[in-house]
Parts: structure tokens; C-alpha cells; sequence
């Protein structure tokens, strides 16, 4: 046989070879397909940033799996949860509860018809372009001190104010997903949770998980999930497998293949509370976004310091985070924040036009990624006490795990 020839069978094989080892009590097998440098960097940024669980699987076995010397028990999502409750909102479709998500909101909460407010769908509520009032970050509006809970998070997102006009902009928005767990209540006739355990828990065989509720006993849905990484690696399966877990259906495929679609004309990195990945997103500071500064009166030391970024085109977000943090310093997100108010971007995306993983992102960098060219699914949580957001958050586990395969 060909030398050449036969490395290349060899390697094959190799690549197919089944392994079960324990080291330092990581757990790891199966190991085929896999880019080995780019695993082995996942573990290295995995323990360094302090993870509490590290799950990789391809094609339904496990490639690593690490609690990194901990006991494994149910870990807060936080708005990776926000991809579930699309979940919940396809089963009421598929249990024909709701009609359609183009169904106006006010069909189902009457006081909503009025205004600009008849105009919100329940596609809005989704895609993050129904307009209504809402901080993006929730614990500055949804969860006060001193016990972070609201008294009830559907009575305050049916209260919101609209902030634009329904469907003229995408905006990042936790009202409007809290707003759904109401809608799943109200159209199910039974608790959100209720409804959601019976129809995805009970057929994942899930059966240890919390919820973080509200003081009138409504899960708080824009961040409600309290589940074992080993249970929610299930739901990166689920949609790998079109809606069917263990070659059970669960949920359609057409709402699989409708929630990751892009859900907007906006952006493409979004889809029904699920996070798209463009094979690149490319950042630059054009003359046009570098004009819209000056007039919306941006401070001149602020344009001072910014004024050698501009033009300059950024091949990656992490190479464009990496210059703010030169031009502004160690506190740049919070100095850009300042700067920049309402309306104001603070660069011009370009993206690739492949999407390459689909994920659920929450808060702490608790990501579950689905990557469907590989039949790769992944899960990497943290929620320990001490979290460090400049150490602990592991930004590039996303991008890694979608080039993982080969």
C-alpha cells in the first residue's frame, strides 16, 4: 500500500477510535472528526476561566465532559433560558393553543388594543422589535435589592411604555420575553412551568431543575431556568435533531427551522430568542457612524480618543474589543456606554453571510451552542460564587466550539 495511502487510512482510523478515560476528574470519549488543538485550547480557557461544567458531544457521544471537581447540580441559565421559552411558544403552535405567531398580543390581552400597542405580534415578542420600554440589563430594572424579586413580571411588561414604534427597530429586550410566559399561561390554562415541564422536561427525562419566580409565583422567563448542564445539553440535542430527543417527536421541525431562521430584517444574529453565529462579524468606525457621534453631541475628549479607530476595519469583535481597551482603557464597555446615549452605535457590523452555530447565551457566559454541520453540541456554565466577569466569562467559547469540527 501507498505510505501516503495508508497514513491517511491510519489517521482515519484513529479518528474513529472509541476512548474512556478519567483525568483529574474530567471524563472524556469518542473522540472523532474533532480539531484536537482547538479541544485542548477549549479545556485550557474552560479551567482557566474558572467554569463549573464543560460538555462537548458530536454525533450523540460524549467528546469531554468536566465538573472540574465538583459535584454536578442544577446551575442558573440566566438568558440562556430566553431560548427555551421559544421553545415553549413553537409547543403552543404545535398543540394548536396559538394560531400563529403573527397574532396580535392584544387577542390575547385585550388591554393592548390601543395605540401603537394593537400593532405588537407575537413575533415581536420574540425577534426583540415589539418596542416596549425595557433596560437591557434586567437586574437593573426587573430585580431591585434587596431580594431581587418583582412582585409580578407580566402586570409590569403589559404596563411598559413603548419606547419606538412596534417593528421599526430590534432591540434587545427582557420585557417582551417575560410578557410570554404570560401568554403561555394564559393560552395553556396552566402555570408556565406546569406547561413547560410536561411538555419538555417529562420527555427529556429531566427531572431535577428549579425556577426563579416572581412574588406572585410566575416564572420569570427572561431568566427563569434552573437546570443540571447534563439536562441542558438535552435542548442543543433537541434542535441538532429537528425536534425529536431519543427518536421521540417532542416539537415540529417547522418550528425548529422557523425560530433559528433570521427573525428580523435587522440583524442576522438573531432568530427566535436564539443566537445566530456568522462565519465573521467585522467591526468599523465609518465616516456615517463617526458623523451621527458629532451630531448627537458625543463629548470631544471621547471623539479625541476614538479618533485614531476611525476608518480602521477590525477583522474580529475581539480585535475591535482589544483596540477600545487601548484607546480607553481597562473600562472601556463602561466609558463607551457613558459616551454613547440612546440610538447611538458604537460601530458599523459586517458580517459573513454562512451562519455556522446556533446558542443560547446567558449571563456569566453560560452558553449552550449547537453546531449542525458537525452534529456538535456543547454547554459550558458558571454561576460560582466570586465570579469575576473579566476573568470567568470565556467570550470566545461560542466561535471555538463552531470550528471545532472537521
Amino acid at each position: 500500500m501507498d505510505h501516503k495511502l495508508y497514513d491517511s487510512v491510519l489517521k482515519s482510523a484513529q479518528r474513529m477510535v472509541f476512548c474512556i478515560f478519567f483525568v483529574q476528574g474530567s471524563f472524556a470519549c469518542y473522540s472523532q472528526g474533532v480539531n484536537d488543538s482547538i479541544l485542548n485550547v477549549i479545556k485550557t480557557k474552560a479551567l482557566e476561566s474558572n467554569s463549573d461544567a464543560l460538555i462537548i458531544k458530536q454525533n450523540g457521544h460524549i467528546l469531554y465532559e468536566d465538573y472540574y471537581g465538583k459535584k454536578e447540580v442544577p446551575i442558573y441559565i440566566a438568558s440562556a433560558g430566553k431560548s427555551l421559552t421559544s421553545l415553549a411558544i413553537g409547543k403552543l403552535i404545535d398543540d394548536q393553543l396559538l394560531d400563529s405567531i403573527d397574532q396580535p398580543v392584544h387577542s390575547i390581552y385585550p388591554q393592548w388594543k390601543q395605540g401603537n400597542k394593537k400593532r405588537i405580534t407575537v413575533r415581536m415578542l420574540l425577534n426583540h422589535t415589539s418596542g416596549i420600554q425595557n433596560h437591557p440589563n434586567a437586574s437593573l430594572e426587573l430585580e431591585p435589592p434587596p431580594d431581587y424579586k418583582v412582585d409580578n413580571i407580566i402586570d409590569i411588561a403589559l404596563a411598559a411604555e413603548l419606547s419606538h414604534v412596534p417593528g421599526e427597530k430590534v432591540d434587545y429586550n427582557n420585557k417582551a420575553v417575560a410578557l410570554l410566559g404570560g401568554i403561555v399561561q394564559e393560552l395553556s390554562g396552566m402555570s408556565f412551568d406546569d406547561y413547560f415541564a410536561k411538555s419538555f422536561f417529562k420527555p427529556l427525562n429531566i427531572y431535577d431543575y428549579e425556577w426563579i419566580k416572581d412574588r406572585a409565583g410566575n416564572p420569570t422567563v427572561h431568566g427563569a431556568f434552573v437546570l443540571k448542564p447534563s439536562d441542558l445539553i438535552k435542548f442543543g440535542e433537541l434542535i441538532l435533531n429537528k425536534g425529536s430527543y431519543a427518536d421521540e417527536r417532542v416539537i415540529s421541525e417547522n418550528w425548529i427551522n422557523e425560530s433559528l431562521k433570521q427573525g428580523q430584517d435587522f440583524t442576522p444574529i438573531w432568530g427566535l430568542l436564539w443566537w445566530r453565529l456568522p462565519e465573521f462579524e467585522q467591526r468599523i468606525i465609518d465616516d456615517e457612524l463617526w458623523e451621527s457621534w458629532t451630531e448627537g453631541n458625543v463629548s470631544k475628549d471621547f471623539l479625541e480618543k476614538m479618533k485614531p479607530m476611525q476608518g480602521v476595519l477590525y477583522k474580529s469583535r475581539q480585535e475591535f474589543y482589544k483596540a477600545l481597551e487601548v484607546h480607553l482603557g481597562a473600562d472601556w464597555n463602561q466609558i463607551l456606554g457613558n459616551a454613547l446615549k440612546e440610538g447611538l452605535e458604537s460601530s458599523k457590523r459586517i458580517y459573513g453571510k454562512k451562519i455556522t452555530a446556533f446558542y443560547a447565551s446567558g449571563h456569566r457566559g453560560n452558553n449552550l451552542v449547537v453546531v449542525p454541520e458537525y452534529n456538535i453540541v456543547a454547554i459550558r456554565c458558571a454561576d460560582h460564587i466570586g465570579f469575576d466577569y473579566d476573568s470567568d466569562f470565556f467570550s470566545e467559547f461560542v466561535p471555538l466550539i463552531s470550528k471545532l469540527g472537521n
